[in-house]
């Protein structure tokens, strides 16, 4: 259930599950401490993600608000941006799990009912997952009680994935759209693609296009197709 002040259009992540996250190294943990946190076998009310973008906080607070929402309990998401709307953080206490992104993009003027609303969910025990680009400590907020309140509970800094998993990343990016690839499809692509997560993700979805307009499998010839409509690379 999505609160009613924050329909689709106002910024709701693309659907994500735990299933589909990337986790090595430190991320492991946190990816382990937001499933127990959902599952409500954590004993925290609050969590705090912090990483640099496309590290996966959106993925997890995506995640949480899919598994929670399945399970029968009423979530909301919003961002730092929609924070700043008149009303946009009344009454989310009366949720079972709120999600705020983006708390770096939050406005002044949204900090002190920022701070109340999560005083709010404390005492309502409701939950609350808070992402931002920046730690705590490095947020430009001025109301020293807010950072405080976003400071309740565990702070995890994600790391992005490093240059030695994007294969694996590749392959299980096209995993989850059932497209199967060799090893010479994932060798090929590696020599010639930039190891950049977000890129390898846009390549992703032209490939998983291309292969439902044609027809046709993961093949080297038709990654090199999708190359030749590509300025980012030489092959």
């Amino acid at each position: 259930m999505i609160h009613p002040q924050l329909p689709l259009a106002l910024g709701m992540p693309p659907l994500s599950s735990f299933d589909t996250f990337y986790a090595v190294g430190a991320n492991q943990h946190i990816l382990s401490a937001v499933q127990a946190f959902c599952q409500d076998t954590l004993s925290e009310r609050q969590l705090f993600l912090w990483g640099d973008a496309n590290v996966g906080k959106t993925h997890l607070l995506s995640a949480a608000c899919q598994y929670m929402s399945n399970a029968g309990f009423h979530v909301a998401y919003l961002n730092g941006d929609m924070a700043s709307a008149p009303g946009a953080l009344d009454a989310l206490e009366n949720m079972d799990l709120v999600c705020f992104d983006d708390i770096h993009l939050l406005a002044a003027l949204a900090e002190e009912p920022l701070f109340h609303m999560i005083n709010r969910c404390r005492e309502t025990d409701t939950r609350l997952l808070l992402a931002s680009r920046h730690a705590v400590d490095g947020l430009p907020i001025t109301l020293a009680d807010l950072r405080t309140r976003l400071s309740w509970g565990p702070v995890f800094g994600l790391q992005g994935v490093a240059a030695e998993h994007i294969p694996a990343l590749f392959e299980q990016l096209l995993a989850q759209r059932s497209l199967p690839v060799s090893d010479e499809v994932t060798e090929f692509v590696m020599r010639r693609y930039p190891r950049d997560v977000t890129a390898l993700k846009s390549l992703v979805e032209k490939l998983d296009e291309a292969s439902m307009s044609t027809k046709r499998g993961i093949t080297i010839p038709l990654v090199q197709e999708i190359f030749k409509r590509s300025d980012e690379l030489t092959v």
